[in-house]
């Protein structure tokens, strides 16, 4: 059972990412993870600064996490921390693999295989990258992973099967929001008693969104593709997470 965060303090920072500090804290047991207002694109070749989407992306975040947490699925999430943009983890080794759950081809997937764009698969199409900026995150087969011993082949099964319940978890999750989701990036950790958990965060900074009505992007998209109106969408789909989780 995860222990209440009541009383978890912060202590040093431990690392600054591309689009969150990780805090020590003064419980050995747990982290602080705090989400940013930098964002980038390209594997860091494009960055700015958003206004408020550090709080928007840690809302957003808690608030998928604790419905991934009611459906059992495992993740490292225990409470808020220490302001609106930061919440309290279970520390965890991650996986240094990405893993993408596709329902509609785009991005980067269209570009590969020159296909349709929006074309829409049977399901959720699950594939994996190289967690490596040096590398360019490289999509990785299934059995280079296991030939690396980044996973057992019945680790790399399982952590499948989590992805395939996160994929429906969230997307009922923003269709509640008047979200469309279009494809996702999670990741994997390990807890010191090896289980595997889902770790980091699932935010429009890792998925993809769309208006329901409309068909606007409501992510990252909005910044890749110099869209702009980045802080607003940002801020909208946060005030849908919060009319459904406050209402």
């Amino acid at each position: 059972m995860k222990v209440n965060p009541v009383g978890i303090e912060r202590t040093e920072l431990l690392h600054k990412g591309k689009a969150n500090n990780v805090w020590a804290t003064d419980d050995p047991r747990f982290l602080e993870l705090e989400a940013s207002d930098r964002i980038s694109a390209g594997n860091g070749a494009k960055t700015d600064v958003i206004s408020g989407k550090g709080e928007a992306n840690n809302l957003i975040s808690m608030a998928i996490f604790s419905q991934l947490e009611e459906k059992g699925i495992p993740t490292h999430y225990v409470g808020p921390g220490s302001n609106a943009a930061s919440k309290i983890v279970l520390k965890a080794e991650p996986i240094l693999l990405e893993v993408i759950g596709r329902f509609f081809a785009t991005g980067s997937y269209v570009k590969r295989y020159e296909c349709q764009n929006m074309l829409e698969f049977d399901g959720v199409y699950i594939e994996y990258t190289y967690k490596s900026d040096n590398a360019g995150d490289p999509v990785i087969p299934n059995d280079a992973i296991v030939a690396l011993g980044i996973l057992t082949k019945r680790e790399l099964g399982y952590i499948e099967y989590l992805t395939e319940q996160v994929a429906y978890t969230i997307r009922d999750f923003f269709a509640e929001c008047d979200g469309k989701l279009i494809d996702f990036k999670i990741e994997f950790g390990r807890l010191p008693n090896g289980q595997i958990v889902v770790i980091d965060e699932i935010s429009p900074d890792t998925c993809r969104i769309l208006d329901a009505k409309t068909g606007e992007s409501l992510d990252k998209d909005r910044f890749r593709k110099d869209m702009g109106n980045v802080a607003e969408a940002y801020h909208e789909m946060a005030k849908r997470v919060a009319g459904i989780t406050e209402g």
